[in-house]
C-alpha cells in the first residue's frame, strides 16, 4: 500500500500546481489525471478512505487493521510523493542560484 500510494501523492500534488494556472481547461487537467490514478490502481487516502470505512461499516474488515493496513500506509506514501514533488519543483525555482 505503501508505494502504491506514492505516485497518486504525486500526481495529486501535481493537480494543485495545474490548476491555477490551468483557468478555463482545469476539468481537461483533473479527469485525466484521477483517471490515471485509477487505472494505475494506486491508493489515495481520501478516495480508498470511503471504501476502507465501507468495509468497517459492513463487517468485513476491524478498525485495528484499517489503520495499520491501509490508513497509515497509504498516508505515508501520499506524503511522500506529494513531498518529493514539491521539493522538486521548488529545488527547480531556486537551482541556477545555488
Amino acid at each position: 500500500m505503501l508505494f502504491r500510494s506514492i505516485p497518486s501523492g504525486f500526481i495529486i500534488a501535481a493537480m494543485v500546481w495545474i490548476i491555477p494556472v490551468a483557468e478555463t481547461a482545469r476539468f481537461h487537467m483533473v479527469a485525466p489525471l484521477t483517471y490515471l490514478i485509477a487505472i494505475g490502481r494506486f491508493s489515495h487516502i481520501v478516495a480508498g478512505s470511503v471504501e476502507a470505512f465501507f468495509l468497517v461499516l459492513s463487517g468485513e474488515l476491524a478498525i485495528g487493521p484499517l489503520f495499520v493496513q491501509f490508513m497509515l500506509p497509504v498516508l505515508v506514501g501520499n506524503i511522500i510523493g506529494g513531498t518529493a514533488l514539491f521539493a522538486l519543483l521548488s529545488y527547480a525555482q531556486v537551482m541556477s542560484e545555488i
